[in-house]
């Protein structure tokens, strides 16, 4: 029987020190993109007649929390375990107010479901995962960072 502590034992130190960086400039990148995403957002809902005014406050309220943790977050300054789960919360608010008002086809609407499939991958970096990320996402964080990177 191969126990966990011999498969740990064989794995190179500097292959765990590695994974670490990569995490960290994953998540800063990630933090890129979803800044990018949320901020096309606000953008359309600015543009799109007869939203109430409570809606859009609570659009700007949303993309500012997503924008100013994903500017922490990228610049390497956030507390990470406190700011990736407030940045989640707002796109988990703000996506699903904005989807209704985008029109058929836009090509946002990708953007939008891309932001919620980031989800899971952001809250994965402070250890958070499976039911308690409370999203089924569209789309692979993979799929996500291709339609991100594309919108900006």
């Amino acid at each position: 029987m191969i126990s966990r502590r011999s498969i740990l034992a064989a794995i190179p130190a500097a292959a765990v020190i590695g994974c670490a960086g990569v995490t960290t400039a994953t998540l800063a990148s990630d933090a890129q993109l979803v800044l990018a995403g949320a901020q096309s957002l606000g953008d359309a809902v600015m543009a799109i007649a007869n939203v109430p005014a409570a809606t859009v406050s609570q659009v700007n309220s949303d993309i500012a929390t997503v924008t100013q943790g994903c500017q922490a977050i990228a610049a390497g300054t956030a507390n990470d375990s406190t700011v990736v789960p407030e940045v989640v919360d707002a796109i988990k608010a703000v996506v699903p107010i904005v989807l209704p008002l985008l029109p058929n086809g836009s090509a946002l609407v990708p953007v939008a479901n891309a932001l919620l499939a980031m989800v899971p991958a952001l809250l994965a970096y402070v250890g958070v995962s499976g039911a308690a990320v409370g999203v089924v996402p569209v789309y692979t964080p993979d799929q996500a960072r291709l339609i991100l990177r594309a919108a900006h």
